[in-house]
């Protein structure tokens, strides 16, 4: 218990008391690099710990004091919560004078948070002339910050640059990702890589020189590491030797103004002033508004006179067409018409199975005599009565006994003709009341001129058969 009091007691005495008494500001040099590490340690000290054991996920959201973000020459980086946190940059004349970060730390177990504030005092320095540029691809951002890294990097560069240990410096470190490389992926062995500049104020070794004329070849043939002789000075760094260049870096100047072009074709693009004075809108109004609307009228009086001007008229039309055709598309309309009729009232007769004329009244009840139509069908009949009247009396015709008939109908049959002959008295002629009388249909017309009248009756020899 007294072990956790005093670390508690250890921790705000380093952030507070320390920080306090040395005035809380951390110089930085024009054209040198900054580095400021959050250190999680101090702030789990402040923060309450969870009482777990387990690790303390502390994440810091630094910003400029006031503004929502950081400066434009200071980066911030934590690779996660359980790391520490690196504020680096380059600062440039432009950013002289103190800059205040207000930092946020946020414990991800207890919810505490700490609020803590440093000063950056931006001083100013004369560039170094003579600087390097080395692309590790073996390393980030904040493995390069962590630890010795630095120092040893530091060293390898002044044994082939050979130089003194204070004429040495790290003038600018940027991360891969900010220079266009592509993001790697989330495994153990691969690296986003750093951009790492070494600056002094001594001219160039004869080994830094001959590494340059080394790596020309690396425009011929981009994808081809070149042999270069320092490689074996600089160890555990893997030098990306593609990307090494001597340069020196130039005062910046203030930009020419540039004349106004046409823009992407015709040089820079220049926006045109903004002005208080309001805009003209009626040469606008009339080519947006004005113009549509007269060539719609036109061409919708041009239509107009097109679909009802030119038309024939229905008169001139029938005139122009032979009676017959008209005729035939007048029943087709009309049995068009009936068909509708039928589907509407299912209880009246279709005309289909009337009578095709009507012997009373040749024309349709509904059409005047003076009518140029000459209808298919004829106007119905009137319908049959459904109790008809009996038929006349059936009569048969009258006995001719003289008269010889012939017909195979009136033979008598061959036995009975055998019999006749042979009684006492018999003829060879069957008697007229045995044999059969044919039926009207089937006589001759002197038979039929013979038989009784429709004033014969009650006379005898007249049979009357009725139905």
């Amino acid at each position: 218990m007294w072990k956790n009091g005093f670390a508690a007691l250890s921790g705000v005495l380093l952030v507070f008391l320390v920080p306090c008494a040395l005035g809380n500001t951390y110089p930085a040099f024009v054209g040198l690099n900054f580095m400021y590490r959050l250190d999680r340690e101090i702030y789990t000290m402040t923060l309450r710990p969870d009482n777990t054991g387990a690790v303390d996920p502390i994440v810091y959201t630094p910003t400029l004091k006031g503004y929502p973000g950081l400066p434009p020459w200071l980066h911030f980086i934590q690779r996660n919560s359980t790391t520490d946190g690196f504020l680096y940059g380059t600062p440039t004349k432009d950013d002289l004078g103190p800059v205040d970060i207000e930092i946020v730390a946020f414990n991800k177990n207890t919810f505490e948070t700490n609020t803590t504030t440093i000063t950056i005092l931006v001083q100013d320095r004369d560039p170094l002339p003579f600087q390097v540029q080395f692309m590790v691809e073996n390393k980030n951002v904040e493995e390069f910050f962590y630890g010795d890294t630095r120092t040893r990097f530091l060293r390898a560069v002044r044994r082939v640059w050979q130089q003194n240990r204070g004429d040495l410096f790290i003038t600018k470190v940027v991360s891969a990702l900010d220079m266009g490389h592509r993001n790697p992926l989330p495994l153990p062995e691969l690296y986003e890589g750093v951009y790492i500049h070494v600056g002094s104020e001594r001219g160039y070794s004869a080994e830094l020189q001959q590494a340059s004329g080394q790596v020309a070849v690396c425009a011929i043939n981009p994808g081809i590491q070149p042999d270069v002789s320092i490689d074996s000075s600089i160890r555990n760094f893997d030098i990306n030797w593609c990307m090494f260049q001597l340069f020196s870096p130039q005062e910046p100047t203030t930009p020419a103004p540039v004349a106004a072009g046409d823009g992407v074709l015709g040089g820079a693009y220049t926006p045109r002033e903004l002005t208080d004075t309001g805009r003209d809108f009626t040469v606008d109004f009339i080519l947006i508004i004005i113009i549509p609307c007269i060539i719609l009228i036109v061409l919708l009086l041009l239509l107009t006179y097109i679909m009802c001007g030119r038309r024939q008229g229905v008169q001139k039309r029938d005139q122009a067409t032979p009676a017959i055709q008209l005729t035939h598309h007048a029943s087709i309309r009309e049995a068009s018409k009936e068909l509708r009729d039928l589907s509407q009232k299912r209880d009246i007769k279709p005309r289909s199975t009337l009578p095709m004329f009507n012997a009373a009244n040749p024309r349709r009840g509904d059409e005047g005599a003076d009518s140029p139509y000459t209808p298919l069908t004829r106007a119905p009949q009137e319908p049959a009565d459904d109790n008809p009247p009996a038929p006349p009396p059936y009569r048969l015709p009258p006995d001719f006994p003289n008269q010889e008939e012939s017909s195979f109908i009136n033979s008598p049959p061959r036995d009975n003709s055998r019999s006749n002959t042979s009684q006492p008295g018999g003829s060879g002629n069957a008697s007229p009341s045995l044999q059969r009388r044919p039926p009207p249909f089937m006589r001759s017309g002197e038979q039929i001129q013979g038989r009784n009248q429709p004033g014969d009756r009650g006379k005898p020899g007249v049979r009357e058969y009725t139905t």
